[in-house]
């Protein structure tokens, strides 16, 4: 194997038996950056599970929201500031973490919105700053391959983790729950 050039049907192969982009960047001794952009200019997607889910939220999100008549366009690239944007309003889309609660009996989704994002295997970190880069948090609550429920924050209610309790009539983010008019608006301000 010629290990500067990736054949594509090599790739294609490897990735179909699982293998993340560090270890196909390994096999095939060529940076991690090569083989992201060999493996998209296939039309292979990730064997990451976290960033399939995340996938998977965006994509739901945006048809959701196209099905209630919003002007949805997904941005460009991995490294945008937000990943939708919705009648103008730059929507950043998070998927939960069920958790159960054995206190109360009830279910708790938790939604990790750090201030610092990783990169690069960890190797990597940089600040994220929600408030200057995102208008909205749209928070997908997932149940497998479906939405159940969809709570579209202000970037202002920002905090590193956001916990909601989908079956609790007190949750503070219960007004926020599949209610999407500020989403509506294309001159009003973010509050």
């Amino acid at each position: 194997m010629y290990y500067k050039h990736v054949e594509p049907a090599e790739l294609i192969a490897t990735h179909a038996r699982g293998l993340k982009d560090h270890e196909l960047a390994a096999l095939f001794r060529v940076s991690l950056s090569t083989i992201k952009r060999r493996r998209e200019a296939l039309g292979l997607g990730s064997n990451c599970p976290r960033n399939n889910v995340g996938r998977l939220g965006e994509q739901l999100v945006a048809r959701h929201l196209t099905d209630l008549g919003l002007s949805v366009t997904p941005t460009e690239g991995h490294n945008a500031p937000s990943d939708l944007l919705v009648n103008g309003w730059r929507v950043d889309v998070k998927v939960g973490h069920h958790r159960a609660n054995p206190g109360t009996g009830r279910d708790a989704v938790e939604f990790h919105v750090p201030a610092r994002r990783s990169s690069d295997m960890d190797k990597y970190s940089y600040p994220k700053n929600y408030q200057r880069d995102t208008d909205f948090f749209a928070l997908a609550v997932l149940s497998g391959q479906e939405m159940v429920h969809l709570y579209v924050l202000p970037a202002s209610r920002w905090k590193p983790t956001i916990t909601i309790h989908p079956d609790c009539p007190f949750c503070e983010f219960l007004v926020y729950r599949d209610n999407v008019a500020s989403l509506r608006s294309t001159d009003a301000v973010a509050a």
